[in-house]
């Protein structure tokens, strides 16, 4: 794998040298820079040495990412405390999470939310996506020069996060890119070792007479946990004082599991106009395959009884071919696209099963078609966009609508609402399962459709922050009961949340805040919440050395209500409903000291300073017999390069 990757980047960077550097004689036969007609400078400066190398410097604006639903933004060098919110192993704002004791681990989600976003079926092991990027999140660059993205986070005890991401144009129509990021982590308690790894190599292409288009992409994820299954005496973390405070000397309930899942996708989009390019036609194809695996040298019994006696190996895969064949027509700010997709799915596991005189299939195989379309409409400060899917063969019948639409107010003020409303079969981890306990084996063809709706809407300000309230109404909500066995309610689910955020800054300090409530109406016993969760930071940022650093420092506190947090199967990698133990109801306070030199950032967190006063009586858990990291320091670095 690290051989493949620094094959790709030494390609990078040769192409990069032949697209932009040209070698010939110039006034002393030095080398000259070429800049593409179409770049865009911002305070040109010329720098003169013995061999007359010619900068142009480019400001940040000018590098793009977007993704394949072409939402674009531009890099962002600065340093605010949204910025420091993000900088994590997720690398996203963690405020409706809870994180496991070791980084790389499950995430307990603080709300409810709707993450799908096509109407596919999911397939299993949800808890090991957390630093997964779907088909929808892949990036794509736009870049007049070579970029470089590196940053670098610590591990639990021993162990690092380390993300890079390298974009050059290639010519003033081609950009590739390629990036990978790796985590390796040791964690505080025994079998908690967590490792992934995340690669991707992308290319997009528009002809000059931008009829032709090309986007593509390969991606690879794998991650690896050891599973330790929770501590096993409570009694030793929770009255441990000074006996357990090295946490590698608490008991835990599994010693020799683990489990791991891989993932390719390939990606091929292309389009061509037609009729002075009003008309597109359009075709996308995407291969997936995902395996998952669950390793345990000897059965435990925990999970029950077993078929096997020496060593547990559940293993399972999906493959799946889409292919989508269009026409898009497009004209100003209007642009409408719809076409066919055929959808090919293999679910496979070992071998067919009789247990107990039940019979289990050894696969499902699905060949399906669906009726596509996206819609995007901008008209002065009205933007609408949706995209519609209808599955018109049996496996998929049902239907995903997602549409969204923002409307500029006076005085700076923007509306947004969106709608999203699915119809589509239970992820496959419900459907089918085998594995060598008895228990975790089931097969469910009677499932209904899930049937969710679900209602946002928001309005913003820069000065006043961003109010938004969520309404979603799951019927048929499919879940694993206390027992791990799937269920599907015939009451459904009904949510309600309010959020609120907003900074504001007086000379050199800030005070920054984050508060949600949320109630579940109808379902509380299979999906349980915390009443509200709240975050405040209060900071200082100042410049110094003559705006060459930038200094920004403080305190972040968090807490939510004590709720009925879903316990973890290590088995399905997934969580399951319990009432028996409640966790929450306590801060997390972090102090921090961030600094930035140009592009070059540096974190330092001092995190859950507050359990120091909980040394002799912790009580503080991310679920059950899950005990939530004690006081560690954290501390990264991100350097981006515009070359």
């Amino acid at each position: 794998m690290q051989r493949f990757f620094y094959t790709i980047l030494l390609s990078f960077f040769f192409l990069t040298l032949s697209g932009q550097i040209i070698k010939g004689k110039g006034k002393k036969g030095g080398v000259r820079r070429v800049n593409f007609p179409n770049d865009k400078v911002e305070n040109p400066r010329t720098n003169k040495d013995s061999i007359k190398i010619k900068i142009r410097k480019l400001p940040a604006t000018d590098y793009k990412i977007f993704t394949i639903k072409n939402d674009t933004a531009s890099v962002d060098t600065t340093l605010t405390i949204r910025d420091y919110y993000r900088f994590n192993p997720l690398y996203k704002d963690d405020f409706t999470y809870l994180t496991f004791q070791n980084i790389g681990q499950p995430v307990m989600p603080l709300i409810f939310d709707v993450t799908t976003d096509d109407i596919r079926p999911g397939f299993v092991a949800d808890t090991k996506l957390t630093d997964y990027w779907k088909h929808s999140q892949t990036p794509f660059f736009k870049t007049p020069t070579p970029y470089s993205d590196l940053s670098f986070i610590n591990g639990i005890k021993q162990g690092q996060v380390v993300n890079s991401i390298f974009a050059t144009n290639i010519t003033s129509q081609l950009n590739v890119a390629a990036g990978y990021r790796g985590l390796s982590s040791l964690g505080f308690y025994q079998r908690s070792i967590a490792e992934s790894d995340r690669f991707f190599v992308n290319l997009n292409y528009t002809s000059k007479n931008k009829r032709y288009k090309l986007k593509t992409y390969y991606f690879i994820y794998n991650k690896t946990n050891e599973e330790n299954g929770g501590i096993k005496n409570v009694s030793q973390f929770e009255q441990s004082g000074k006996d357990f405070i090295d946490r590698g000397r608490i008991e835990v309930n599994l010693i020799d599991a683990q489990n791991q899942l891989k993932n390719h996708r390939f990606f091929v989009g292309q389009s061509y106009g037609i009729l002075k390019n009003k008309f597109l036609l359009v075709d996308r194809i995407a291969y997936r395959y995902n395996l998952y695996q669950f390793t345990e040298d000897h059965p435990d019994n925990i999970f029950g009884s077993s078929q096997v006696t020496d060593k547990i190996n559940d293993s399972l895969y999906l493959k799946s071919f889409e292919n989508f064949s269009g026409l898009q027509f497009k004209i100003k700010q209007f642009k409408l696209e719809s076409g066919i997709c055929f959808l090919y799915q293999f679910y496979n596991f070992k071998a067919a099963k009789i247990l107990n005189a039940q019979s289990y299939p050894k696969f499902l195989e699905y060949n399906d078609l669906s009726l596509d379309n996206q819609l995007h409409v901008k008209h002065g400060k009205l933007t609408v966009n949706g995209q519609l899917q209808v599955g018109f063969t049996k496996n998929i019948a049902g239907y995903y609508l997602n549409t969204g639409a923002s409307y500029s107010l006076p005085m700076d003020f923007v509306l947004s609402a969106r709608l999203k409303s699915i119809s589509k079969r239970p992820d496959f981890k419900f459907i089918l399962y085998q594995s060598d306990y008895d228990k975790f084996n089931w097969y469910h063809p009677e499932f209904k459709n899930e049937l969710t709706q679900k209602l946002q809407a928001g309005l913003s300000h820069k000065k006043f922050g961003k109010l938004s309230v969520n309404q979603i109404i799951v019927n048929n909500y499919t879940y694993f009961a206390r027992d791990s066995l799937p269920r599907q309610s015939t009451s459904g689910v009904k949510y309600t949340a309010l959020k609120y955020q907003n900074d504001y800054r007086y000379k050199h300090w800030g005070i920054s805040g984050d508060i949600l409530f949320q109630k579940v109406l109808g379902g509380n016993q299979i999906l349980s919440l915390p009443s509200y969760i709240v975050r405040g930071s209060l900071f200082y940022s100042h410049y110094y050395f003559q705006h060459n650093l930038y200094v920004q420092g403080g305190l972040t506190a968090k807490y939510f209500e004590a709720f009925y947090a879903k316990a973890y199967n290590p088995v399905l990698a997934d969580f399951v409903v319990q009432n028996y133990q409640k966790i929450g109801g306590y801060p997390i306070v972090d102090f921090f000291v961030n600094f930035k030199i140009k592009r070059f950032k540096l974190y330092f967190k001092l995190q859950h300073i507050n359990a120091l006063l909980k040394q002799d009586h912790p009580d503080y858990y991310v679920a059950p017999l899950q005990p939530y990291r004690d006081f560690n320091v954290r501390f990264g670095v991100r350097w981006i390069f515009f070359n």
